[in-house]
């Protein structure tokens, strides 16, 4: 299967016992509750990587009964009901269910071993990610069951997801599902952006990092950023539909194109969160099996971050049929034009990889130089939509069905395929066949083509997207025939990948550590690795820094490893607990407020007791990474990142509102600006109290600890307090949720700071409980130091809520 290399004898032993947990760390841990409660980061990888999997069927049989439906002119497979029902489906599920995990179980088992680290920044919080992910995934798919799949649309449209419009739970499925993954993404993001940043192996300095991590790194950057503007949005499509607001209703002042610009704020982003993982993959992959290094790959490091910062700019291009004047128009269709300008380079890049290398034509090869293939026409037919008098002719047609599969399809499935065949010997420990491989592979690119190629001259010739049936006379029978085939031809080909993967775990040829002849320091340990990763943190000399040890001028027979101390966090069933709590107030908000009552309490008592499992463990007190600095330090300061995107939506929102209520009360009419700036300062003065608090657990001080930690809880309580009252006058006068759109933006801006406040209050007060146990020694100061961080957030937030909502007119 190629030469190893080298370091092949020394890789492979690396499989012996190291102290820390008290025993063996190779030995295997068997049975289920040791998935269920597992917080090493190669087992979460495969949980996500076979849910990627299942839902990839889910979808794809989805998108075969469409295919049925549309294979010739007035089929009656499923109504026009079902037939919305599958196509929301279906495209909320490959994106969301399918290709973001198969993503993520990648980040979660290679990059802790590529940056040469044992495990990721937050073990625990990493499996938490992963069992949220999957109570949401079953939660939305419950929807079937209960006759109720969400059928407006994937990206959901105001005002078709009205009540009025959509007066079922069809919808409150979709938005309530979206929340609860939006959360796993969140955590999963803020835990890799720290594990990256913070892990590295000595030596590993940012350029060092191979082109995988690097795109990982800019996709967490996307999701921490994309994912708030979505949210709020689904948060406020969530008010009009349960507490009837007004933030989508014309009849009251309200913007449908508001729903628009925050989705696509988020949704273009989505693009390449879900695409650049991919380009890492074949970055990857070329360079191994052209045998030469990535030719220029500084600049595509450099074009991927570019293409995160340009993702953030071109949002409105989807939306260039909604009538936002010449300038906008103008203004996103460069935007448009200049990001294939990065996308581009890195084919250029590729190309010039391959250009005069040793090629092998494995699997991994065959998938890797498809997708350069695919996605440059996926690419070319996105630099179309980047004319709006293109886009306009093209809008809601078959040819943008077409691109977007090209790009999502033709791109990011083609890479994850390549990074399963590349990576699969050092997850399993087992080879897959290559001629099933290549197989899988011909079926696959042919029926692909074969499927959505001809959908750009369906859409050319006007064939509109969603509709589930078209007369025979409009000339499209033939061409959806053909697509129909080759839908079916890529589900033969996903079978046969199943049946390759299904025969290597049974019995497929053992692979050795370094079965490519790879470059990077996943190679460099056994296949599957050790529990511990690495019996020795690698010291990394540049760039391929495997490659150079094994054929550089260093090369020759590495030091022995050395055993050092290795800590391995113990299981924990708490975060399967804490999903759990989070699925069942889903359920609540659909069924009965008892249910979401305990939901909560479940969700509540498993947070509690998550966050104290290992207060007192000592492998747990310092957490410093290669920045210097506290890995919890370096997560609330990325969380904090995605809070400012949070609040400024909102903010942005009751900007673009002011003065647009049809009915009144008007705010100059009722708002107590005195009593206001009383508790403005009273929130203001918990942040000194909050320093003397820190200052006192840092001297170990535990009288002090205790007064301070109190007093900032109680000027907390004051501040929501002061709120209740300003609430209960308000309604008193006659304005509420409902009553118009400044009361919508109004209660759901400030009701979300207060909900943040009583976060607050919450955590200051356990933190005052363990100081009245003696349990807050200054080794702990950092927790104080985290909470205190929060809090400062919390009352620089109300400075700028304050200012635009009570003191300009």
């Amino acid at each position: 299967m190629g030469h190893a290399g080298g370091m092949r004898g020394h890789a492979s032993a690396q499989s012996g016992d190291v102290g820390g947990m008290g025993g063996h760390l190779g030995a295997p841990h068997v049975g289920w509750r040791s998935w269920v409660t597992t917080v090493d980061h190669k087992r979460i990888g495969i949980l996500y990587g076979v849910s990627a999997f299942v839902f990839l069927l889910v979808g794809g049989i989805e998108a075969l009964l469409i295919r049925l439906q549309l294979a010739g002119p007035g089929q009656a497979v499923v109504s026009a009901q079902g037939f919305n029902a599958l196509f929301t489906m279906h495209g909320t599920t490959m994106v969301f269910l399918a290709v973001m995990p198969a993503n993520a179980a990648f980040f979660n088992y290679i990059v802790p071993l590529m940056i040469g680290a044992r495990d990721v920044a937050f073990p625990r919080l990493n499996a938490l990610s992963y069992w949220i992910f999957f109570f949401g995934a079953l939660f939305l798919n419950a929807s079937f069951l209960v006759g109720a799949p969400p059928d407006a649309g994937w990206f959901g449209y105001a005002n078709l997801t009205s009540k009025q419009f959509s007066p079922g739970m069809n919808v409150d499925f979709w938005l309530l599902s979206l929340l609860v993954l939006g959360v796993s993404s969140m955590i999963a993001a803020v835990n890799f952006i720290v594990t990256i940043l913070g892990m590295r192996a000595p030596g590993m300095t940012l350029m060092r990092m191979p082109v995988f991590v690097w795109m990982t790194l800019v996709v967490q950057f996307l999701i921490v950023l994309a994912f708030p503007p979505v949210t709020v949005g689904l948060i406020f499509l969530m008010f009009d539909r349960f507490f009837g607001t007004h933030f989508y209703d014309v009849a009251a002042g309200g913007d449908l194109h508001l729903w628009q610009h925050l989705f696509w704020i988020f949704g273009h982003p989505e693009v390449y969160i879900l695409i650049l993982p991919a380009f890492g993959i074949v970055s990857e992959v070329l360079p191994t099996f052209a045998r030469k290094p990535l030719f220029g790959a500084p600049v595509v490091i450099y074009s991927g971050v570019l293409i995160g910062f340009f993702g953030f700019g071109v949002w409105s291009h989807h939306m260039f049929a909604a009538g936002m004047g010449p300038v906008a128009d103008a203004a996103f269709s460069i935007a448009t034009m200049l990001i294939a300008i990065p996308t581009g380079i890195k084919i250029f890049n590729w190309l010039a990889t391959l250009w005069g290398g040793a090629l092998r034509m494995t699997t991994a090869m065959h998938f890797a130089i498809g997708l350069v293939g695919l996605f440059t026409i996926g690419g070319l037919s996105g630099i179309m939509h980047a004319s709006p008098p293109v886009d306009l002719q093209q809008t809601d047609t078959y040819f943008v069905v077409a691109h977007f599969h090209y790009v999502l399809i033709g791109g990011s499935l083609f890479g994850i395929f390549a990074g399963v065949y590349y990576w699969w010997p050092k997850m399993t420990g087992r080879f897959l066949d290559e001629r099933l491989g290549k197989l899988g592979f011909w079926l696959l690119f042919v029926a692909f083509n074969a499927a959505f190629f001809p959908q750009h001259y369906l859409g050319a010739i006007g064939m509109p997207r969603r509709i589930y049936t078209y007369a025979a006379g409009t000339g499209w029978a033939f061409w959806n025939l053909v697509s129909t085939v080759g839908a079916f031809g890529i589900a033969v080909g996903v079978l046969v990948f199943a049946v390759n993967a299904w025969r290597s775990l049974r019995a497929g040829a053992p692979a050795p550590a370094d079965p490519w002849d790879g470059r990077t320091l996943e190679w460099r340990t056994s296949s599957p690795p050790p529990v511990h990763d690495f019996d020795e943190i690698p010291a990394v000399s540049g760039r391929d820094t495997f490659w150079r040890e094994k054929y550089g001028p260093r090369r020759g027979a590495p030091p022995a490893p050395a055993h050092d101390h290795v800590h391995l966090p113990a299981p924990s069933h708490w975060p399967v607990v804490i999903g759990l709590g989070i699925a069942l107030l889903a359920v609540g908000a659909l069924t009965h407020l008892a249910v979401v009552a305990l939901g909560a309490l479940v969700a509540v008592v498993g947070v509690f007791r998550f966050a104290l499992e290992h207060h007192r463990t000592p492998a747990h007190a310092q957490q410093i990474g290669s920045l210097g600095v506290d890995h919890r330090k370096v997560a609330m300061w990325v969380f904090l990142g995605s809070e400012c995107f949070l609040f400024g939506t909102l903010i942005a929102t009751y900007l673009a509102y002011r003065g647009r209520s049809v009915v009144g009360p008007y705010p100059h009419e009722i708002l107590n600006i005195p009593v206001t700036t009383l508790s403005t300062f009273d929130l203001l003065m918990s942040s000194l109290l909050m320093v003397l608090a820190l200052a006192a657990v840092q001297r170990g001080d535990q009288r002090q600890a205790r007064l301070w930690l109190f007093g900032t809880a109680l000027f907390g309580l004051i501040f929501l307090g002061f709120q209740a009252f300003e609430f209960t006058t308000f309604v008193h006068e006659g304005l509420t949720l409902q009553q118009n759109l400044f009361g919508s933006t109004f209660f759901v801006l400030t009701g979300f700071h207060g909900g943040h406040v009583t976060v607050g209050v919450i955590w200051l007060l356990s933190l005052w409980v363990l100081a009245l146990r003696g349990r807050l020694a200054p080794v702990d100061a950092i927790k104080v130091e985290v909470a205190g961080l929060y809090w400062h957030f919390v009352d620089v937030v109300w400075i700028a809520i304050f200012t635009l909502l009570y003191l300009i007119p």
